[in-house]
């Protein structure tokens, strides 16, 4: 839960080092054991997920193909709309 009366507005960055930059730098800091969520950093400490940290970590371009593979693959998502879609005011439960 989040702690009470805490400014909505602030914005913390995941990747300290180069904020403002599309990079891989994220992915390093996660080889140093500097990720700033536990389930970030889990995604280095974790057997399933640490080879692709390490590849993007070392390999800026192959990171910013998948990364371009990824948004065209979800931009292909169709939008649910009027009856068919669903806006959920509590994401546990169905409208």
């Amino acid at each position: 839960m989040c702690p009470k009366d805490v400014d909505p507005d602030i914005a913390i960055n995941m990747d300290p080092n180069t904020p403002r930059t599309f990079d891989n730098v994220y992915f390093k800091n996660l080889e140093l054991g500097q990720g700033l969520f536990t389930s970030d950093q889990v995604l280095f400490t974790d057997a399933r997920s640490q080879p692709t940290v390490k590849t993007w970590a070392r390999d800026n371009a192959a990171f910013q193909q998948a990364f371009i593979t990824a948004m065209t693959k979800l931009g292909r998502v169709g939008v649910k709309t009027g009856n068919n879609g669903n806006i959920r005011s509590d994401c546990s439960v169905l409208n």
